[in-house]
């Protein structure tokens, strides 16, 4: 997708409404005032008259207002309470009966409260808490069994451009770690586009970037013991400059035999660092660690 143009000072109706608002530090607000950025996340959801999407911190409604229009369903999760009252005046239940507002913490908000079997996710994410909301929506690496996974169809977030490059490197890349393998074994990625700071009042720090998860109907790889796999995917990633072998020495994985043995089955060069190593590669040595009874 094209990158993003300047949004015009002059003429701009969001940078003029954002203006107007009040702003709290403690919520991390920066408002995204391109009208064609907020244009190009709407045509990303893909929405139509059955679906129901859930919107993460809505602000001051820019991209809601694309998104309400073509939904069965919105509901907005908003926390600051003086942009939830300026949500609910603005999409009135009268002119919208299919948007609904929760005045909540999203890392509180109870999913049972959407009605529909599935359902879609879009939201920009506070960078504070961007991982444990990612968590929260994904499930953590070592649940095989989560049924918020099951429910979302699409997840569709802007995040830091730091972040996003973790959540879509593949092997070898550098931003390629732990969260790439969490976020990649369960859901396909997709880095959409870059945002930069110039996109909202106020500018942050820091580029941002959308990205967008669509679940697997399987996972990446068939792993017999996800809580072995977790345990190995950290000790793997423990001491990032070390060669795979050193790092699971040094975090104590297991013992030098078992891991020669194990390398030596799956048919793994032990001089790899763990970025070089594909997720499926792991999925293999967790299995094989998992049948040999010198493992930890």
């Amino acid at each position: 997708m094209a990158p993003s143009k300047p949004p015009i000072e002059t003429n701009n109706p969001l940078l003029a409404e954002a203006r107007r608002l009040r702003l709290k530090k403690r919520f991390s607000q920066h408002f995204l005032i391109n009208q064609q950025v907020v244009d190009n996340i709407a045509g990303l959801m893909n929405l139509g008259p059955d679906d129901t999407i859930v919107e993460i911190g809505p602000g001051a409604g820019f991209l809601t207002e694309k998104l309400v229009p073509h939904a069965g369903k919105l509901m907005a999760v908003e926390l600051d309470r003086y942009m939830a009252e300026y949500m609910r005046r603005k999409f009135p239940t009268a002119q919208y009966p299919q948007f609904e507002l929760v005045e909540q913490d999203i890392l509180q908000f109870d999913f049972n409260r959407v009605a529909a079997p599935k359902f879609k996710v879009v939201g920009n994410l506070p960078y504070q808490i961007t991982s444990k909301i990612m968590f929260l929506l994904a499930g953590e690496l070592d649940q095989p069994v989560y049924p918020l996974r099951e429910r979302i169809t699409q997840l569709t977030v802007m995040v830091q451009k730091e972040v996003a490059d973790r959540i879509t490197a593949s092997p070898g890349q550098r931003a390629y770690n732990p969260l790439s393998i969490a976020l990649q074994f369960w859901f396909e990625p997709r880095f959409d586009f870059v945002v930069p700071a110039r996109d909202f009042c106020p500018p942050p720090k820091v580029e941002s970037a959308v990205v967008t998860l669509i679940p697997r109907p399987e996972p990446l790889v068939q792993v017999n013991d996800m809580r072995l796999f977790g345990k190995l995917i950290k000790a793997a990633f423990s001491q990032k400059r070390k060669t795979i072998r050193n790092a699971l020495l040094g975090a104590s994985f297991t013992d030098g035999a078992t891991l020669d043995r194990v390398f030596e089955t799956v048919g793994v060069n032990s001089g790899l660092r763990a970025e070089a190593i594909s997720i499926v590669t792991f999925g293999e040595l967790a299995n094989a660690f998992g049948s040999n009874a010198g493992q930890n």
